[in-house]
This record gives C-alpha cells, sequence and structure tokens, in this order.
C-alpha cells in the first residue's frame, strides 16, 4: 500500500479544481490508472490544500499533472505496510466519511452529532477495533458536479471529519476494510481511514 500526499497550489485554477470533487477524483484516476482501489481525502489547514491518496499501487502523477498546473511541488510517497499492525495496540485515527443509513432503499444522512458517533462506533466495529474516544468536525455539505455550468450530475454528500484514538483487536478485517475504505461516496473523496501510533 501506498499513501501520496499532494500539496496544491494556492492559485485561482487549483482552487477551483479541488472545489469539484468529481474532478478531482477524474483527475487522480489518471495517475492510478490501473488501481481497483483509490482512495483519497482533501484537507485544508489556514486556508492551504492537501491531498491524501492510498493505493496499492505507485502513482503516475507526472502523467496526471504534467499540464494541470495545481501542485506545489513533487508528491510525497510513502509505503504503507499494514501488515505491521498491532493487535491490542492503540491508534490515533483520522476519517473523513459520509454517514449515513439506508431506509426504505434510500440512503439518509446523519446530521446529529450523536448519531454521526454512533456510526462511526458501528464502522469502526465491523473494522476490528474499538473506538475508545472520538471527536466529530463537521465539514458541512460537499458539491460536487461533472459540468457545474450545466449543473450535469451534481451530487451533495455531509461531510464529517472524525479523530481519536482505536484500539485494534482483528489487524486482518482492519487491514481490509482500510484498503476498501469506510462508509459510501468514495469517489467523492470519503472513506480514507488513516492511523498514527499512540504514545499515552
Amino acid at each position: 500500500m501506498y499513501l501520496a500526499l499532494y500539496e496544491i497550489k494556492n492559485s485561482k485554477v487549483a482552487l477551483g479544481w479541488i472545489a469539484n470533487r468529481y474532478r478531482v477524483h477524474q483527475r487522480l484516476r489518471m495517475a492510478y490508472r490501473d488501481e481497483p482501489r483509490l482512495l483519497f481525502r482533501i484537507e485544508e489547514h489556514d486556508g492551504n490544500f492537501r491531498i491524501l491518496a492510498q493505493s496499492t499501487c505507485q502513482p503516475d502523477w507526472q502523467h496526471a499533472f504534467v499540464d494541470f498546473d495545481v501542485l506545489a511541488g513533487i508528491p510525497a510517497v510513502k509505503e504503507l505496510r499494514l501488515e505491521n499492525l498491532m493487535p491490542r495496540s492503540y491508534y490515533h485515527f483520522r476519517l473523513v466519511a459520509n454517514p449515513v443509513v439506508t431506509r426504505n432503499r434510500k440512503r439518509l444522512g446523519l446530521f446529529k452529532e450523536e448519531a454521526q458517533l454512533e456510526w462511526l462506533k458501528r464502522q469502526m466495529e465491523r473494522s476490528g477495533t474499538i473506538v475508545m474516544q472520538a471527536q466529530a468536525r463537521q465539514l458541512g455539505l460537499m458539491r460536487s458536479a461533472k459540468n457545474p455550468a450545466k449543473d450535469e450530475n451534481r451530487q451533495t454528500h455531509y461531510a464529517v471529519e472524525f479523530n481519536g484514538v482505536l484500539q485494534v483487536l482483528n489487524v486482518k478485517l482492519l487491514s481490509e476494510r482500510m484498503i476498501e475504505g469506510i462508509g459510501p461516496a468514495k469517489a467523492y473523496g470519503f472513506g480514507l481511514l488513516t492511523l498514527a501510533k499512540f504514545n499515552a
């Protein structure tokens, strides 16, 4: 597994591009042409944007961005060794997700924090972990469209950033779920679970 970090320029073109998750996914697909399980997350800090992208293969980022000047530099790519996860160990986690429930074959967004945290707990239990502590930060509605000018194929998702600490119970199950992604709308930048070692 690989995790790539793309720092984004603070330019009109770059900011317009990153505001439309449909187009972000399209462009990233050019860098990961043979990747069946591409996951990505857009992060913002003090007005600066970056993209984290997880894949099972190395990205061909030059193919995707050589004629599209939105990157602030060469992406940093590191290898993720999920087999090094340790059972009973604790990790900080971050997940930007689209919490929903399905009723009458329709997906309904969860907007109350209590319901969102319950959703997270269920997802993490299915992933072979226990959530020890968690916070939910409301990122709001994320809108995407194939052609914004014509309002074509418009999609709207409610985004929540979860941060906290989890304990690993089942490494195999957690690894599988990290590769698959957590929750719906993965093509729109949701579902990438990242971990960092927790030092009490």
